[in-house]
């Protein structure tokens, strides 16, 4: 079984930084401690899930940020190494008549200018 093709471009980088710093702007804020006496057990429970929501509701918010700044900076540098590979390209001189015959041709014997190769 092969894998699809998958295809990279600056564009798509850039949509997808924008859609992480979406979704962790919809992550929720953290909760309130709850207030309750120390000696209800259900009111140290719901304490404790507040506290572990918003530790994870932090932590997600934080990894989606630094994803989108990872997916900017990508984009940022496949954007750049294009740009660089196209005016590498365009500093290569061009040649009217291609590349230069290292041994003269004749053109009477199909390209081998006369070296004796049998037919």
């Amino acid at each position: 079984m092969t894998s699809p093709v998958l295809r990279v471009t600056p564009v798509s980088l850039r949509e997808l930084a924008e859609r992480c710093t979406s979704l962790s702007d919809q992550v929720a804020p953290a909760l309130p401690a709850a207030a309750a006496p120390t000696w209800q057990a259900t009111g140290t429970a719901a304490s404790n899930v507040n506290t572990g929501a918003s530790t994870a509701a932090t932590t997600m918010r934080g990894r989606m940020t630094a994803s989108s700044r990872k997916l900017t900076t990508a984009a940022h540098d496949y954007e750049a190494m294009d740009n660089a590979g196209a005016a590498t390209l365009a500093a290569v001189p061009q040649h009217g008549a291609g590349l230069i015959p290292l041994v003269a041709r004749s053109g009477a014997d199909g390209g081998a200018g006369g070296l004796g190769t049998p037919r």
